[in-house]
């Protein structure tokens, strides 16, 4: 004979992937504002100023904008890499708290 089984997985309909409403807001105050926009007309084609290369994109941040390069664009892809690694490894060597020393002095 089968036993019924009661508890919230056994109700029906069962729901799956139930989805809450998106909160932009619990990944940082600049995350919904970060966007890129593709160049094009004469800016993607020529490059400006002392530059060898050609504007890529329009990078938007917050209320800034910033026409970069495909060199700059690798600039920023490498500084943003390093800083999510130096945090991963701060944190793990407990170098977050207030007081504790870095490698550019200590925190006031």
């Amino acid at each position: 004979m089968l036993k019924h089984r009661t508890g919230p997985g056994n109700q029906l309909p069962i729901k799956h992937n139930q989805k809450k409403p998106f909160n932009p807001n619990k990944y940082g105050k600049l995350w919904s504002t970060i966007s890129s926009k593709l160049m094009k007309g004469a800016k993607a084609k020529n490059p400006q100023g002392e530059a060898n290369q050609p504007l890529i994109c329009t990078l938007n941040i917050g209320n800034s904008k910033f026409e970069l390069t495909h060199s700059e664009c690798n600039r920023l892809i490498e500084e943003v890499q390093d800083a999510q690694s130096t945090y991963r490894k701060a944190l793990r060597m407990g170098m977050l708290e207030h007081n504790s020393g870095t490698w550019e002095g200590y925190t006031k």
